[in-house]
């Protein structure tokens, strides 16, 4: 695990962390953690497993992302203020966010201190037939937590684009109290 794993992993908590107090955004700033991930996993990802053991783990992994990237991206919220769109994420937001990245950041530092054999006898007993599968799966979440977050964010931000800003909600209207 070298400083870029790191630095994507720990910048990926950051993104979310820092949207707890709420921060405007734009389309871009919601993307740019998909191509991030996509950096990732052409630096990373494997063969994709051609046993269907392995193919199951691997789509358990991506749906247990897409799980925790769409309630993440719920739990997330979005809205109008005058003319800029800003999201806050929630706690429980955060907490999904940070269970998927950190995770992921403590299997790496698992395996390569001390539990290579632990997991090892866990990939034998799920019947892994090869040693790409956990880091091909765990790029796979990692690509599903983001993409659904994103894509869920994305769509929350085109609707509050096109929502009134708060700030130009009509004043209420005088009684009309002309006798004619």
């Amino acid at each position: 695990m070298g400083w870029t794993d790191w630095a994507v992993s720990l910048g990926l908590i950051a993104l979310v962390l820092r949207q707890i107090r709420g921060r405007k955004t734009t389309p871009l700033g919601l993307v740019w953690p998909v191509g991030l991930v996509v950096w990732a996993g052409f630096e990373y990802f494997g063969d994709f497993p051609a046993e269907t053991s392995d193919l199951l783990f691997a789509g358990t992994l991506g749906a247990v992302g897409i799980a925790l990237g769409v309630g993440c991206g719920l739990l997330t919220k979005v809205h109008r203020e005058g003319d800029d769109v800003v999201v806050r994420a929630t706690a429980p937001a955060a907490a999904l966010w940070i269970i998927g990245m950190a995770g992921r950041l403590a299997f790496g530092i698992v395996a390569l201190h001390g539990g290579a054999e632990a997991i090892g006898r866990l990939s034998e007993r799920l019947d892994m037939h090869s040693a790409e599968t956990w880091p091909t799966s765990l790029i796979l979440m990692a690509l599903c937590e983001v993409v659904s977050r994103s894509g869920l964010l994305l769509y929350k931000y085109r609707i509050a684009k096109r929502s009134r800003p708060q700030s130009d909600a009509p004043a209420a209207r005088e009684p009309d109290v002309s006798l004619g």
